[in-house]
């Protein structure tokens, strides 16, 4: 719980003071409740998850599995920021960037992936675009990204909006990850442009295709079940605290 600390000389009743704390503790309380989007309760795998290093976790999305639905305050201020971004770009300058464009990528079977892009910037003739992802992270991530080192999951993601916005009929030359500090300042951003590369956004969704298929045999459990875990994985945990919950305090 935050702290609420009383400073001031004037005296103050102590069942207004009382209630004053109250009111502070409330609102704090209700910033948790902020945290929980139709995004967070989403269980369908979507396009930022396809190249996650827990491919246990993306096994389960492909299976619609149930998890526990929470939030944090660092995905909150991510949030927060990419709210802010796409208000701002589009007020200012609409007619340079295409803000939240939801593309469809890939269908198979049951499969149906889609996800919204956070920018594309439209060069050229207006057809071609630099695919761009903001990532609002500290400082450790920042310090990779100044080498050039990124997640798979990110550059994965990158690539797959990048062939969303292919499908769409615009020659996409580079995707970008613009990595914003959550601590420091702007100067301190990153933007790790990628030369854009179909192919591995084509191996990325063969392999959820591998795991679909294999599915239809041997059954999701088994599926899962097989797939390697990261060493430590947050998503597995809520899974983990799914299963392990009643049917009575789920409903």
């Amino acid at each position: 719980m935050a702290t609420i600390k009383i400073i001031g000389d004037t005296v103050v009743d102590a069942t207004r003071e009382e209630l004053a704390v109250h009111t502070a503790e409330t609102w704090i309380k209700r910033i948790e409740e902020l945290f929980i989007s139709e995004r967070s309760k989403q269980i369908q795998i979507g396009i930022s998850e396809v190249g996650m290093d827990c491919r246990k976790c993306v096994a389960r999305k492909l299976a619609l599995t149930p998890r526990m639905i929470d939030g944090a305050w660092k995905p909150f201020i991510g949030t927060a920021v990419h709210d802010a971004l796409e208000r701002g770009f589009g007020e200012r300058w609409p007619e340079e960037y295409n803000l939240e464009r939801r593309l469809f990528v890939h269908e198979y079977k049951d499969l149906k992936l889609s996800g919204s892009c956070d920018m594309a910037a439209i060069i050229d003739d207006g057809k071609t675009v630099v695919v761009n992802d903001w990532k609002i992270v500290g400082n450790p991530v920042l310090a990779k990204a100044r080498k050039g080192e990124i997640k798979d999951q990110y550059y994965i993601q990158a690539m797959l909006y990048g062939y969303g916005y292919e499908q769409l009929g615009n020659e996409v030359t580079h995707v970008a990850l613009s990595f914003l500090p959550r601590e420091g300042e702007l100067k301190d951003a990153v933007v790790v442009l990628v030369r854009y590369d179909k192919t591995i956004a084509i191996q990325a969704l063969a392999q959820l295709e591998s795991m679909i298929d294999a599915a239809e045999i041997v059954g999701w459990d088994a599926v899962i079940e097989k797939q390697p875990k990261a060493s430590f994985c947050f998503s597995c945990k809520r899974y983990e605290q799914t299963d392990s919950m009643t049917i009575e305090s789920m409903i």
